[in-house]
């Protein structure tokens, strides 16, 4: 885990594993107090492997005598870096998308072991419950009774689990106690991995279904009032088509966001390693090459700090304008968190060819942004990776073109670095 043979490790000062002797000292006053009356650690911190790299780490320790300190302590570690990054990544998504789901005519919810993680305006105005409210309590809140939950629970797992998207039409309860008919529409974000949640649509259909139960009392009344019947069920079918047009609207919106960034548009990090795999089958068959290029925006933090983050938003959407209008058909660009942005480049012949595209993005993301009043200037480090040379998987060709980038930076920002084996991913 730390990168040590355990025979080097043996008499090491434990301070080594630890980012700086500032973390060190920081962790030992947590601790000290803790270990000291007998109590179990249980923390998360940033650890150091011997080569430098960082990584996340869950810490359990416990003294082996409250009352003689010289007896030492047991810590048991664990790597939760993936776990951390996936719970981050899954974080941001969800705030980015809470905006503009908020705007959404019909009630959306984000679910994980049947607990309500997000929603928008919608839902809780058509479940009467206040959105701050609803976040964290079970879903069975919303269902007549804990039998209706569970058997519904039962039908929605085994349908998720097979990639398809459940459809119903049931009665679900406010929560004053009242009921109400609501079609409910339920996907699997990841259907391989359960933990990463599920997305339902829930719409009120009361109106619906008691318009429906008057077209069959309809059929059973004087032919008189046939022609009045006939004209209800037209303006009925208009509103059902306009329902399920503004459905299809919902769902489409949902995939998009599901794809790319909600601040510029781009492709997200799992749209991007999409479109690294495609290209890399495309280069296999045609014998050419596949450039990445790793781009981080020098100085942008301060701008952000000193104008505030608005302003910070536009400048990040005017770069990748900018990405845009620089890049082929073919090209892919990639926004993959904060100031860092991905471009992929097919069918490349040489190195040269990918020296020549980044000097590009490096003498157009250079020149000055006006920005509401303020003439900003930021200029782009680029790492470039080359398949197949670098990596044949697209976390291999990401890894090493973040290397390149962090040596550009290294050497002075405002540059582009080709990939060499000395820089380690």
């Amino acid at each position: 885990m730390y990168g040590w043979p355990s025979n080097e490790l043996l008499g090491q000062p434990t301070h080594i594993v630890y980012p700086s002797q500032e973390a060190f000292g920081a962790l030992s006053e947590i601790a000290g107090p803790i270990l000291g009356s007998g109590r179990r650690l249980d923390i998360e911190l940033q650890m150091k492997r011997r080569d430098g790299s960082l990584f996340w780490c869950r810490m359990l320790g416990r003294a082996i005598d409250a009352h003689d300190h010289s007896k030492g302590s047991i810590f048991i570690t664990e790597d939760i870096t993936e776990r951390k990054q996936a719970d981050e990544a899954r974080k941001q998504l969800l705030l980015e998308y809470q905006a503009i789901l908020d705007n959404a005519s019909l009630g959306i919810t984000f679910t994980r072991d049947r607990i309500f993680l997000h929603c928008n305006e919608r839902f809780g105005e058509m479940f009467g419950w206040d959105v701050a409210a609803l976040l964290g309590k079970s879903t069975a809140v919303i269902f007549p009774t804990r039998e209706g939950f569970e058997e519904m629970r039962d039908r929605i797992r085994d349908v998720l689990r097979q990639g398809n998207r459940f459809d119903t039409e049931t009665i679900l309860r406010r929560k004053d106690g009242s009921m109400f008919w609501c079609r409910m529409l339920a996907r699997a974000i990841d259907p391989s991995d359960p933990q990463t949640g599920t997305i339902y649509i829930a719409e009120d259909i009361t109106e619906r279904k008691n318009a429906q139960e008057e077209l069959l009392r309809a059929r059973d009344e004087l032919e008189l009032r046939v022609q009045e019947r006939t004209a209800e069920l037209a303006t009925s079918n208009a509103r059902l088509q306009a329902e399920i047009h503004e459905r299809k609207l919902a769902e489409e919106q949902i995939r998009y966001l599901a794809n790319h960034d909600a601040l510029t548009g781009l492709p997200n990090r799992r749209l991007l390693e999409d479109r690294i795999e495609q290209a890399m089958e495309l280069a296999r068959r045609n014998g050419r090459q596949v450039a990445i290029q790793f781009i981080d925006l020098d100085r942008f933090k301060p701008i952000n700090d000193r104008l505030g983050h608005r302003v910070g938003d536009l400048l990040l959407q005017a770069v990748a304008v900018r990405l845009r209008a620089l890049l082929r058909a073919v090209d892919t660009v990639s926004r993959v968190g904060g100031d860092e942005f991905v471009i992929v480049l097919p069918d490349m012949q040489s190195e040269d060819a990918a020296r020549e595209t980044a000097q590009k993005v490096l003498q157009a993301l250079a020149q000055p942004y006006a920005i509401e009043g303020h003439e900003l200037t930021v200029t782009p480090s680029i790492g470039i990776s080359l398949f197949p040379r670098d990596g044949s998987d697209a976390e291999a060709l990401l890894a090493c073109a973040d290397a390149a980038m962090y040596h550009a930076k290294s050497v002075g920002r405002a540059n582009c670095q080709l990939f060499t084996p000395d820089m380690k991913p």
